[in-house]
């Protein structure tokens, strides 16, 4: 990859002047340690990420083993997101993408030899989903080429992968991409798709703007199952320990057990970290990593 720039966190004038014209909504990134036994939370610390660029993009983050994660930024480019990884023990950045166009939702390909992003073509309207293998970040191959409505997804396995279809009503898919087939699952979903320890896909279905429930979905039997209401107001929600379930609202944690919750339990306040209008949510292994938009 002769493209590929890795740079320190500490060295940002560059970035810093770009990030300030971005057009892209102003994002920060922040690392919550803790522990907890049930709803019982521990906070250890908390860390901003996001110092490489403070004014931009930085949103969408995946985890890749314990200590990189993958990142949809505008770092690089004013205006337009690409993929970056962020090394949380080494503190370097590495530049993934470098297409005409914006790539946001990376996510390493189930084989672990590359990644998948979401790609905004240049018309601003047809989005699809792209491949990109680890010799080659800067070109990849384009997956479902009869799809061009995609929003967002979460692979499943080597062959399967769920998909968040626009338009509304934004619609899940399960594609198979040895086929190119894919097919509708259920109506009415949120952005927010993540896989759990057994396999099964977890999404919220959007009843209206007061209520939507966390549902599962399992790919062997294709049948769907309710978890529990999802908090009001918030899309995103993470797994962590032993399946069990956080969201946020505003700058508040929220965890829910399925196995002996009835009812969704505040766990930490972060205000006083400057954070506020949580929303994506990435964790490992105690560690949760947080959106929170700039007011």
């Amino acid at each position: 990859m002769t493209f590929t720039r890795y740079i320190s966190l500490l060295f940002l004038a560059t970035v810093l002047v770009q990030s300030a014209f971005a057009q892209l909504p102003a994002t920060d990134l922040f690392m919550v340690h803790f522990s907890n036994v049930d709803t019982q939370f521990s906070l250890k610390k908390v860390s901003y990420l996001s110092a490489f660029n403070p004014l931009g993009y930085n949103n969408q983050p995946k985890f890749i083993g314990l200590n990189e994660l993958y990142l949809s930024s505008d770092t690089y480019s004013l205006g337009k997101s690409e993929v970056i990884k962020l090394d949380l023990f080494s503190e370097t950045l590495e530049r993934m993408t470098m297409s005409k166009e914006s790539d946001f939702s990376p996510s390493p390909l189930p084989n672990g030899d590359g990644l998948s992003t979401v790609r905004i073509e240049q018309d601003g309207v047809t989005q699809t989903l792209w491949a990109y293998n680890d010799q080659s970040f800067t070109t990849g191959a384009r997956l479902f080429e009869n799809i061009s409505t995609i929003g967002y997804y979460n692979w499943l396995s080597d062959v399967y992968i769920a998909m968040f279809l626009l338009p509304d009503p934004f619609t899940l898919y399960i594609g198979n991409i040895n086929t190119g087939i894919s097919k509708p699952i259920l109506e009415n979903i949120g952005r927010c798709l993540k896989q759990d320890d057994n396999g099964k896909l977890l999404f919220t279905h959007v009843i209206n703007e007061e209520l939507r429930y966390i549902k599962s979905y399992d790919l062997e039997s294709d049948k769907t199952e309710v978890i529990c209401q999802a908090l009001v107001g918030s899309e995103d929600f993470e797994i962590i320990n032993n399946g069990a379930l956080i969201m946020a609202n505003n700058s508040k944690l929220y965890y829910f057990d399925p196995a002996i919750s009835s009812s969704w339990t505040e766990v930490l306040d972060l205000s006083e970290f400057g954070i506020s209008d949580i929303s994506r949510l990435a964790y490992r292994g105690g560690r949760l990593v947080l959106v929170s938009n700039k007011q």
